[in-house]
C-alpha cells in the first residue's frame, strides 16, 4: 500500500480558506474518509438504550431492513391467506384478539418474542441507525454473524407454534440501500472472536435470545468502544489484538482510592473519552491521501513505517505539511501557538502525529469546547446510565451489578458443566472486565451464596464454578 498525503484533499475536505484573518479559516469535518465513532457535535440526546435499534442491527448483518407491519395489516394478510380456513364472525374476532395480544404490545409495537420478531423492529431515529451501523461494522465478522442468525432463525421456526410460523411467513424485508461514506473502522480486534462466540451462544436458545441479546449488544458496545478509545491514546504504540485492563468493582462492595478500580477504572477511561473528537479530526486529516486508498489508523501507519526503510521520515514530512496548514488556518488560539514540536524515541512520524493531535486538542479545549464535549458526552452518558455508580469522595466507578455478573458468568461458561474459577476471571478479562483480588473474593463469595462453587481445595485452580441454568 502506498500512503501519500495530499494537501489539496485536506483543503477540500476541511474547507480551508486562508484569507489572512485572525479567526478560524476551516471547518472541522470528520467521517468523510475515516469513520471512527457514530457521534456528532449537536445537541441531540445521547442514546442510552439499544433495544430500539436491535432490528436495525440484525438487519444490517443480513443486509436487509424490515418493511413496517402494523397489527391491522398483519391480520388482513393472515385472513387473506388461502391456507387459513374461512372464519365465522365470532371466531374472527377471537382470532384478531389473539394475534394482537401475542404479537403486539399496548402501543401497537411488535413484541420481541423471538429472533424473527426482533429483526422486525423498525429503527426510525437517524442517530440510533448510525449506532446500529457502527455495531455491525466493528463488533464481529459479518459473515460469521450472518451464519449464526440463519441457523438460529431455522431453529426458531422448528420450535415455534403453528401461529408463530404462520405469522413469520408474512414478515417482509427489503435490501438496505448502500450507505454513503466509509464503514466504521475497527480499531481493536481484541474482543472480536469472543463476541462472535457469545453472539452464537445467545442466539442458540429462544429464551437466551429474548433475555440476553440486547444486554449482549449493550455490553460489547461499551467494552469495544472503551478499548478502542484506550488504544487511540497509545497512538503508534497501540496493539490491535490486546485488551487493555479497565478495572471494575462490584456494586455491593466497599471501595477506596488506593484500589485499581479507582486508579485504572473510570478515572482513566473518562480522561481518554474526553479526547475522542480530537482523535476523530486527526484521523480524518491523516486519511487525506492521494487517490482512494484504504483508510489507516495510528496502528496501520506504524505498520507502514516498519515495512519500508525511510518511510518514517517521508511520512513525517508529509504530516508536517498538513499540520502547518492546519495551524495556519486556526489563527485564533493563542494556546495552540505556544505548542512546540518535540522529538520522540518512537520516531519522527510518532512525534509529528502527537504534535498534530495536541494542536487539534488544545484549540478545541480552549476555543471550541462546546462541540468537543458534546461529541464525547454521547458515550459518557451511556456509561453513566449502564456502568457507573457514585462512590462518595472517590467519585464514580465502573460498576458490576448482580444482574451483570450473572450475565457475564453465563456467556463465559456457556454450556460447560463447570469452569475453574481462575478461568472464569480470565474469561472476564478477555471481554474487557478486570477485577482486583478484593473484587474476585467478592465474586467467589457471591457464587458460594448461589451454591455455584465446587471446591477441591481453597486454591483458585481447584475451585470450579458450575453452569448457571
Amino acid at each position: 500500500m502506498t500512503y501519500t498525503l495530499s494537501v489539496e484533499s485536506f483543503k477540500n475536505t476541511f474547507a480551508v480558506k486562508l484569507d489572512g484573518s485572525n479567526g478560524l479559516q476551516l471547518t472541522h469535518n470528520h467521517a468523510k474518509r475515516f469513520n471512527l465513532f457514530p457521534y456528532n457535535t449537536s445537541n441531540s440526546d445521547p442514546i442510552t438504550e439499544l433495544s430500539p435499534l436491535i432490528g436495525k442491527y440484525l438487519g444490517g448483518i443480513d443486509g436487509e431492513e424490515p418493511i413496517p407491519l402494523s397489527a391491522d395489516v398483519l391480520i388482513e394478510k393472515l385472513k387473506k391467506d388461502e391456507n387459513l380456513a374461512p372464519l365465522k364472525p365470532d371466531a374472527e374476532e377471537i382470532f384478531e384478539q389473539v394475534v394482537r395480544h401475542m404479537f403486539f404490545d399496548k402501543e401497537g409495537k411488535i413484541r420481541p418474542i423471538n429472533l424473527r420478531m426482533l429483526a422486525q423492529i423498525s429503527c426510525t431515529d437517524s442517530n440510533e441507525c448510525k449506532l446500529a451501523d457502527y455495531l455491525v461494522d466493528v463488533l464481529g465478522d459479518r459473515e460469521i454473524l450472518k451464519k449464526s442468525i440463519s441457523e438460529a432463525s431455522a431453529k426458531v421456526d422448528a420450535q415455534s407454534n403453528a401461529l408463530e410460523r404462520f405469522v413469520a411467513t408474512k414478515l417482509e424485508f427489503k435490501p438496505i440501500k448502500h450507505k454513503s461514506g466509509p464503514v466504521y473502522y475497527r480499531i481493536t480486534n481484541s474482543l472480536k472472536s469472543h463476541f462472535e462466540r457469545d453472539f452464537t451462544y445467545i442466539l442458540g436458545a429462544r429464551n437466551r435470545t429474548r433475555d440476553y441479546l440486547v444486554p449482549l449488544i449493550e455490553f460489547y458496545y461499551f467494552t469495544y468502544t472503551a478499548q478502542a478509545i484506550l488504544q487511540l491514546n497509545r497512538f503508534l504504540d497501540g496493539c490491535r489484538e490486546e485488551c487493555i485492563p479497565i478495572y471494575f468493582c462490584l456494586e455491593w462492595e466497599k471501595t477506596s482510592q488506593s484500589r485499581p478500580c479507582f486508579q485504572e477504572g473510570w478515572n482513566m477511561l473518562q480522561v481518554a473519552i474526553s479526547k475522542i473528537f480530537a482523535h476523530s479530526v486527526v484521523l480524518e486529516i491523516l486519511n487525506q491521501t492521494v487517490g482512494e486508498n484504504e483508510p489507516v489508523d495510528y496502528i496501520k501507519i506504524s505498520e507502514l513505517i516498519n515495512c519500508i526503510p525511510g518511510e518514517d521520515h517521508r511520512i513525517a514530512e508529509e504530516i508536517k505539511t498538513l499540520t502547518d496548514c492546519y495551524r495556519q488556518a486556526v489563527a485564533d488560539c493563542r494556546e495552540m501557538g505556544e505548542l512546540t514540536r518535540r522529538e520522540s524515541l518512537d520516531g519522527e512520524t510518532a512525534a509529528e502525529i502527537k504534535f498534530l493531535f495536541d494542536s487539534v486538542r488544545v484549540q478545541f479545549e480552549n476555543m471550541r469546547s462546546g462541540p468537543y464535549n458534546k461529541y464525547a458526552n454521547k458515550f459518557i452518558k451511556y456509561c453513566d446510565k449502564k456502568y457507573l455508580k457514585p462512590r462518595g469522595r472517590s467519585g464514580k466507578m465502573l460498576n458490576i451489578s448482580e444482574e451483570t455478573l450473572i450475565f457475564l458468568t453465563k456467556i463465559c461458561i456457556k454450556d460447560k458443566e463447570k469452569m475453574r474459577l481462575n478461568d472464569v476471571f480470565s474469561e472476564f478479562e478477555s471481554r474487557g472486565v478486570f477485577l482486583d483480588n478484593h473484587s474476585k473474593n467478592e465474586v467467589m463469595h457471591y457464587y458460594e451464596k448461589l451454591n455455584l462453587i465446587e471446591k477441591k481445595s481453597d486454591s483458585g485452580d481447584a475451585q470450579y464454578v458450575k453452569r448457571i441454568l
